[in-house]
């Protein structure tokens, strides 16, 4: 194999090494595909009746707020529009969503949660917050558990070249730090948006430059977070130094991350709107299911390759599949 310097290897290098891993081990695409056949096949878990109890509180308060504001005769628009966030089409999008979908957001599946994609199945109704809250923290605890199996299967086949064995105690240790890193990731991003809700309800007229602050504050966070999963799982590092390691990364190669990002958004979005149509066909779901687990995983060997062939632990040798 020829070998070049790290710094010529570039994002295209490493997604067609992705897709061509994924065409000589499709083994590898095994977690994403029975995740979305395990969707199809059991009870959909829906908060359907939860979200039409919300929706009906939100339509009352509207009525009343509206009276209110014909009786006082100003004030309307200033009061409420900071909480026109969230419309009731967007509660009803949610009430059609599928709870269970989250176990495959962490493999990114056709049917991860919010999609409500699927063949007709029985519906679970989860009928009080206190059961829609059991069936989030178990689903997510799972999401954690097969998103770890699935990034630790492609790590070992990009430092080794087979995704096995898969041990367990290793499972276990790395399914604790995932968990770890997303809460982390979580709390940064939960925290920009609580900023940016705060100034819009302090400064409503400035919502366009708010808006845009946020965008940019996400955006950068998002490319300096980038290859954090992939350092968590190449490395073998807790989720505070996955976290540093992403950022210094970053730092070094951020306009590079920046066209990561850029082109696997255009190819997932790109993808979705394909494979929507392929799945309104009869028969149409199961290639979906497919060709999404095969673009997917080669887009996060992809990221994995990029950042496991600049550092140290890589070489600088040329991507292989």
């Amino acid at each position: 194999n020829e070998h070049v310097e790290s710094s010529k290897i570039g994002v295209i290098d490493c997604l067609t090494a992705g897709f061509f891993a994924v065409y000589r081990k499709p083994v590898i695409l095994i977690v994403p595909i029975i995740i979305d056949l395990l969707l199809c096949f059991v009870p959909r878990v829906s908060p359907q009746p939860i979200i039409n109890n919300l929706i009906a509180s939100v339509g009352s308060e509207e009525i009343q707020t509206e009276s209110s504001a014909a009786d006082s005769g100003s004030r309307l628009s200033t009061s409420v529009a900071p909480q026109e966030l969230l419309t009731l089409e967007d509660l009803d999008a949610l009430g059609a969503a599928n709870l269970a979908g989250i176990l495959g957001t962490q493999v990114q599946s056709y049917l991860a949660f919010p999609s409500s994609k699927g063949i007709d199945q029985r519906t679970i109704n989860v009928e009080s917050w206190q059961g829609t809250i059991l069936s989030l923290l178990l689903f997510i605890f799972g999401s954690v558990a097969i998103g770890t199996i699935y990034l630790e299967m492609l790590a070992q086949h990009i430092k080794t070249g087979t995704p096995w064995p898969i041990r367990g105690n290793r499972v276990v240790t790395q399914t604790a730090r995932l968990f770890g890193y997303i809460a982390i990731i979580t709390a940064i991003y939960g925290a920009i948006a609580i900023a940016c809700l705060s100034l819009i309800t302090i400064a409503y007229p400035l919502l366009p430059v708010i808006v845009l602050l946020g965008v940019i504050a996400a955006f950068t966070s998002l490319v300096y977070f980038f290859v954090g999963e992939a350092a968590l799982f190449l490395e073998d590092i807790q989720p505070i130094q996955a976290l540093k390691s992403s950022i210094l990364f970053a730092k070094s190669h951020f306009l590079p991350l920046i066209g990561f990002v850029v082109l696997t958004t255009i190819i997932g979005l790109a993808l979705q709107i394909a494979l929507g149509k392929l799945a309104s066909y009869p028969l149409g779901l199961p290639p979906a299911i497919i060709l999404n687990a095969c673009v997917m995983t080669a887009l996060t060997i992809a990221v994995m390759k990029y950042y496991w062939h600049h550092t140290k632990e890589g070489g600088g040798s040329q991507p292989q599949p």
